[in-house]
């Protein structure tokens, strides 16, 4: 199975399987190469399956806008998404020390995965008109923390499809 950061210029859909779960399925071209489920009454728990790998992206707190990464099975987070104070941009913290900023951009329509310098690794290009939630990701840049950590670009889809729910409930 080919790294992320392999498909470069090519075109990466995440569509949701159906209007009624909450389902998805990462594909490129006609590859299957992961799925997201969201679980739980409440929906602060979404399985990762991505390169033969099992995540979980989870909110450790209803309270909190911040969201836990860890592996199925395992209790203690690897890495940590926190919110820039009021901003709808925030931080990963991952491993050793490495950060990622995830800023979407909700009027724009899209979402940056940004390194520590502020270059873009990966864009999330949400579908505008559609049932089901799709997405397109592009990956701009080759880097080894995509490649290690590929649900990184899962969790920027999560941020924001929330930001976009959020953003019709207030509109209401």
């Amino acid at each position: 199975m080919k790294l992320l950061s392999e498909y470069i210029g090519e075109n990466i859909l995440i569509a949701q399987t159906s209007v009624f779960k909450r389902n998805y399925e990462i594909r490129v071209n006609e590859e299957l190469l992961g799925s997201i489920q969201q679980k739980g009454f409440f929906g602060m728990t979404w399985e990762v399956d991505i390169q033969n790998k099992k995540w979980e992206i989870y909110k450790p707190s209803c309270w909190r806008s911040a969201l836990g990464i860890r592996e199925a099975g395992y209790e203690m987070p690897i890495a940590n998404y926190t919110r820039d104070g009021l901003r709808s941009r925030g931080t990963l913290a991952l491993p050793m020390g490495k950060n990622l900023k995830i800023v979407p951009h909700l009027f724009k329509g899209f979402c940056e995965i940004n390194n520590e310098q502020e270059v873009c690794l990966a864009k999330i290009i949400p579908k505008k008109i559609s049932l089901k939630d799709k997405a397109e990701v592009m990956i701009v840049k080759k880097d080894d923390l995509l490649d290690k950590y590929p649900w990184i670009i899962i969790l920027a889809y999560i941020i924001t499809i929330e930001q976009r729910h959020q953003a019709a409930h207030s509109a209401h």
